[in-house]
């Protein structure tokens, strides 16, 4: 494995930019310099055979860091700074949370998973959706994908630069597409996917250095409520099941 400047990635997922080879003083080892670019902002040496090494994992062998893509020192540091791109939640998006999850409910109604979402700008809305792929048939008909939909047709463009999407739950692999397609400016979601979402829980694709679109991130806003909304819905599934099955 070739150790050159730019993206890697650890097997169990954190991304680590490497800066340079390194030879140590003393006993003239080669060490690779690196920063991980969601933790500490700090600088780290290890041992270049950490590198290139190879673990198993689920019966396969695999790089313990694998080289992602070439990146400028200026775009690390600019990505090291990614929490600046974090604002905090503001009085209104409670508010508009709050609306994405009465949409939420009308999903739950219909058996589906209650999701929903809006899209705000300039303090009117402009599109909204909730989950209805089952209904629909239709695989693509997630909340967000309804409502940024919506929003391009209300507004005659599919372009949604000034807009923010508010929904109840990180957006998948599909959505996070759509919303960097839809140029949105702004994304508010309440609480996390752990196995599917993409944003902050699993790929982080919108920190990918070859998307050429970057927006500002609002996470945890009615997080509680949220989950609550998706526990109580998947309760009540689980115990339709077992009184059918009784």
């Amino acid at each position: 494995m070739q150790i050159s400047p730019g993206l890697y990635r650890h097997y169990k997922g954190s991304d680590y930019f490497v800066y340079r080879i390194a030879t140590h003083s003393e006993t003239q080892e080669s060490l690779v310099v690196y920063r991980c670019l969601y933790g500490d902002f700090s600088w780290w040496v290890r041992p270049l055979a950490m590198f290139t090494e190879t673990v198993e994992r689920e019966g396969e062998t695999q790089p313990r860091f694998a080289f992602v893509a070439p990146m400028s020192v200026d775009e690390a540091e600019r990505r090291a700074r990614g929490a600046a791109s974090t604002t905090p939640a503001c009085d209104q998006d409670s508010q508009w949370m709050k609306e994405a999850m009465a949409l939420a409910d009308r999903a739950a109604e219909n058996n589906e998973v209650p999701v929903g979402a809006v899209v705000v700008r300039d303090g009117v809305m402009v599109g909204q959706g909730y989950n209805r792929p089952i209904g629909s048939c239709d695989p693509t008909a997630h909340a967000e994908m309804m409502a940024l939909r919506d929003a391009a047709r209300q507004l005659g463009n599919y372009r949604l630069a000034d807009c923010t999407l508010y929904v109840t739950l990180e957006p998948c692999t599909m959505c996070t597409g759509a919303i960097v397609h839809s140029r949105i400016g702004r994304l508010v979601y309440g609480t996390t996917e752990p196995k599917a979402g993409v944003v902050e829980s699993q790929a982080r694709l919108l920190d990918a250095p070859y998307l050429n679109h970057s927006l500002t991130l609002t996470p945890g806003v009615e997080r509680e409520a949220c989950q609550q909304q998706l526990q109580a819905f998947f309760r009540r599934r689980r115990a339709e099941k077992k009184a059918l099955r009784s």
